[in-house]
C-alpha cells in the first residue's frame, strides 16, 4: 500500500507531458482585413515602396474609380484622385547622388504616365504623337471648309478604317455615332464636326502595360528605368528620370503583359505577351526570333531568371525556358483570374507561384507541385508578394468586392516541393464496374459457344499481318533503304551517319563498311537534303575508291543550315553502284535544330 501511495504522488508531481508541436505549420497568418477598403484593382495596380525613406514600406493602390489610396500598416494614410483610369503602377529610383535615395511613383493612365514625389505630383510624361494618315487629314480638311457633310466625311472614315489604316481618336468617336433615331444621330455628327473640325488633328496611343527595370547595378536601390507598351503596338524605354524616350521597340501586336530581368546597360530581356496569343522576347533593344506560339489569349505573365510562367484563358499554366523550350504545363479546375511570382530567401531562396483562381481559390506552386492552397470570401482580381512595413514576405490581395487582405508568411512554413513516392492516391478509388447486364450475359454465352471459330479467325489475321511484314522487308531490302543490305552480287554493306555540331554549321560523318565477301570499287555516297533550300552542303557526292570486305571507310562534309530559324530537316545518304539502279543501302539522318546563344 505504501508503494502504491508513493507512486500516486511521484505521478502528481510529476510536470505534464510535452506537447508536440504539428510539423505542418499554415502557410499563412492572418495579418489584417479591410472589407470597405474599395481596393477594386489588379494585380498591375498593386505596389509597395518605402515612399518617405523611413523603412517602412507602403501599399500604393490605384484602384478603377480613379483613387489612388496610400495605407501606412493599417491605417489609410493618403488618397489622391487620378485624371483617368489608372493602367499600371510601379515605383522606380530616378538618377540622383543623394543618399538616402526614395523612389518615385510612376502611374500610367491614358496616353500619360503621372510621376510622383514624395505623393506629389511631379512630372507628366505623354506618349509621341503618331503619323496622321493622309486621306484622314484631307477628309478633315474638306469638313472644316465645307465641301462634305457629317454623312459624306462618316462614310469615307469608315472606308478607310476598313481599309486597314489605324484612325485618331476624333475620328473613332464620329464612327461611333450610329445608334439611335436618324434625326438625332446626324444632328449629333454635325455638333461633333462642327466644334471638332477647327481644331488641330492628332494622333495619339494609350499605354496598355508597364514595368521598370535596374539600370547598372543589381541592387534595391539601383539607378532604375520605365518601359511602357501602347495601343500601337511599340514598346518604349524611358530615360532614368522618366522624362523622354531612350529606346522603341516595334511589336508585331499590341503588348498586354510585360516582365523583365537583367540590367539595361549589360544584358537584359523583356518578355511581352501580345493579343495575338504569342509571347516574345526584347533582348538588348532587339526583337529575339524565339515566339512562344499559346493555345489561346493569354491571362497573366510571369518571368524569372530561366522560366518564363504564361497563365492561358483555357484554365492552363505553361512554363517554357527562355530559350523558348517547353517545361510542364499545369492543369487547373478553374479559370485563371490572375498571377504573381514569390520569391523568398532563408536559407536557400525559394521560387513559387501563386495562382488565384475565379473559384475564390488561391494556390501555391513550386514548379509542378502544390504546396499550399486556402479559399477565399470571393474571387480575387489583383495580388502582389513583397515587403509592406517591415515584413518581407507578406500577401496583399484584392478581391472582386473591393476588400483588402494582407497575409503573413511564417517563417516556419514549408515551401519544399515533395515528391509523391510509391501508387499514386487514385490507385485507392474503386473502380465503376458496371452492373452485368442481359446484353454482357448473351454475349459471353456466345463467345463460350464459338471459341474455335474465334480463335481461328484470330489467327487467320495473325498470319496475314505477318506476311504483309514480310513482304514489306523484303521491298525495302530490294530498295536499298535498310541500315544493312542484303548481299547484293556477293556485296553486303553497312552504313553509319552522325551529325556533330550545334550550328548553323554542322558537321556530317559517314562511315560505311563492307562486310562481305567482295570488294567493291568507285562507290559514289550521295547526299541528297529534303529541302534544298534548307542546307548547303560542301560536297554532294563522295566518291569512294574501294570498299574492301572488313575494312570501314570514313569520310566527313560540312553542313550549313542557311536560315537557323527555319526549323530542322532531313538528309538521305545513298550509297550507290554503276552498275545497278538499285542503291546498296541509304540512311536518313535527321538533322537537329540550330542552337541559339542568348
Amino acid at each position: 500500500m505504501r508503494e502504491q501511495q508513493a507512486a500516486q504522488q511521484a505521478a502528481q508531481q510529476a510536470p505534464p507531458p510535452r506537447q508536440v508541436k504539428d510539423k505542418n505549420t499554415p502557410a499563412w497568418l492572418e495579418a489584417w482585413q479591410d472589407p470597405m477598403a474599395g481596393a477594386d484593382a489588379f494585380s498591375s495596380c498593386i505596389c509597395t515602396a518605402d515612399l518617405a525613406g523611413d523603412g517602412e514600406f507602403r501599399l500604393v493602390v490605384a484602384t478603377a474609380m480613379k483613387k489612388m489610396k496610400v495605407w501606412n500598416g493599417t491605417s489609410l494614410t493618403s488618397e489622391h484622385d487620378l485624371l483617368e483610369p489608372p493602367v499600371a503602377v510601379c515605383t522606380f529610383y530616378p538618377a540622383e547622388p543623394k543618399s538616402p535615395k526614395r523612389p518615385s511613383l510612376a502611374i500610367a493612365a491614358g496616353t500619360h504616365v503621372y510621376i510622383y514625389r514624395n505623393l506629389r505630383p511631379y512630372y507628366k510624361f505623354t506618349l509621341p504623337a503618331l503619323t496622321v494618315d493622309e486621306q484622314e487629314i484631307e477628309v478633315w480638311k474638306m469638313v472644316r471648309d465645307g465641301q462634305i457633310g457629317p454623312k459624306e466625311a462618316f462614310d469615307e472614315l469608315a472606308n478607310i478604317r476598313d481599309a486597314g489604316v489605324s484612325l485618331t481618336s476624333r475620328s473613332l468617336d464620329l464612327l461611333a455615332m450610329e445608334d439611335g433615331a436618324a434625326g438625332e444621330v446626324e444632328q449629333l455628327r454635325a455638333a461633333y464636326c462642327a466644334a471638332q473640325a477647327p481644331e488641330q488633328l492628332q494622333h495619339f496611343t494609350s499605354i496598355t502595360c508597364m514595368g521598370s527595370i535596374k539600370k547598372n547595378m543589381d541592387e534595391w536601390d539601383a539607378t532604375s528605368c520605365l518601359f511602357v507598351g501602347t495601343e500601337s503596338a511599340e514598346l518604349y524605354v524611358l530615360n532614368a528620370n522618366g522624362s523622354a524616350v531612350k529606346t522603341t521597340t516595334r511589336l508585331p501586336s499590341v503588348p498586354v503583359f510585360v516582365a523583365s530581368t537583367g540590367l539595361l546597360d549589360v544584358d537584359y530581356r523583356i518578355v511581352v505577351a501580345c493579343r495575338d496569343g504569342r509571347v516574345y522576347t526584347i533582348k538588348n533593344d532587339e526583337l529575339s526570333t524565339v515566339v512562344i506560339e499559346l493555345e489561346t489569349q493569354p491571362c497573366g505573365l510571369v518571368r524569372t531568371a530561366k522560366q518564363i510562367h504564361v497563365a492561358c484563358m483555357n484554365q492552363v499554366i505553361h512554363c517554357y525556358h527562355a530559350k523558348g523550350k517547353k517545361a510542364y504545363s499545369l492543369y487547373l479546375p478553374a479559370e485563371i483570374t490572375c498571377i504573381e511570382s514569390m520569391e523568398v530567401t532563408r536559407t536557400r531562396a525559394v521560387r513559387c507561384l501563386l495562382v488565384a483562381l475565379a473559384n475564390n481559390e488561391l494556390r501555391v506552386y513550386n514548379e509542378k507541385h502544390m504546396v499550399s492552397k486556402f479559399d477565399m470570401m470571393e474571387p480575387v482580381r489583383g495580388l502582389s508578394f513583397g515587403r509592406m512595413g517591415r515584413e518581407d514576405n507578406t500577401l496583399i490581395l484584392c478581391t472582386k468586392g473591393g476588400c483588402l487582405q494582407v497575409k503573413i508568411m511564417p517563417r516556419l512554413a514549408n515551401l519544399e516541393a515533395v515528391s509523391q513516392n510509391g501508387p499514386p492516391p487514385e490507385q485507392d478509388i474503386p473502380l465503376a464496374v458496371p452492373k452485368k447486364t442481359k446484353l454482357y450475359v448473351e454475349q459471353t454465352q456466345r463467345e463460350r459457344e464459338q471459341a474455335v471459330d474465334m480463335h481461328q479467325a484470330f489467327q487467320k489475321d495473325l498470319l496475314k499481318l505477318r506476311l504483309n511484314t514480310a513482304r514489306a522487308y523484303v521491298k525495302v531490302m530490294k530498295d536499298g533503304q535498310s541500315p544493312v543490305n542484303d548481299s547484293f552480287e556477293g556485296v553486303t554493306v553497312r552504313i553509319q551517319a552522325s551529325v556533330q555540331g550545334l550550328g548553323p554549321l554542322f558537321k556530317i560523318r559517314v562511315h560505311v563498311v563492307n562486310t562481305g565477301t567482295k570488294p567493291v570499287y568507285d562507290v559514289p555516297i550521295l547526299l541528297v537534303p529534303s529541302d534544298v533550300d534548307m542546307y548547303d552542303l560542301e560536297e554532294v557526292i563522295m566518291q569512294c575508291p574501294a570498299l574492301l570486305p572488313g575494312l570501314p571507310w570514313i569520310d566527313a562534309v560540312k553542313c550549313r543550315q542557311k536560315d537557323p530559324a527555319a526549323g530542322a530537316g532531313e538528309i538521305r545518304v545513298i550509297v550507290a553502284t554503276k552498275t545497278s539502279p538499285v542503291p546498296l543501302i541509304t540512311a536518313l539522318i535527321k538533322m537537329p535544330l540550330s542552337e541559339f546563344l542568348d
